[in-house]
C-alpha cells in the first residue's frame, strides 16, 4: 500500500504507536497504472472513489455512507 499511497505524512507518524523504519524499496506502482479496464470519465471517477478510501489519516477517509453516495457507484455503466 505504501507504493500506492507514498510515505505516511508526518501527522500520521506523530500519532502512530509504531516507529516508521526507513524507506523500503517500493515497486513503481500507481492507481492509474493498475486500473486497466476502465477508460475516460468512468476511470477518473473510479480512481477518485479509491483515493477517498485509501488515505493514511482516518479522518480524511470517507465514511461508508459517503462511499455509498459516491458518484462512481451511481454511474451508469459506460465501459
Amino acid at each position: 500500500m505504501v507504493a500506492y499511497l507514498g510515505k505516511p505524512p508526518s501527522e500520521f507518524l506523530r500519532l502512530s504507536e509504531r516507529e516508521w523504519r526507513g524507506d523500503p524499496p517500493l515497486p513503481p506502482l500507481s492507481l492509474e497504472g493498475s486500473e486497466e479496464m476502465l477508460v475516460g470519465a468512468n476511470k477518473e471517477a473510479f480512481l477518485s472513489f479509491m483515493r477517498s478510501m485509501l488515505t493514511w489519516l482516518p479522518e480524511e477517509r470517507k465514511t461508508a455512507k459517503e462511499l455509498l453516495e459516491d458518484p462512481w457507484l451511481n454511474m451508469a455503466d459506460e465501459s
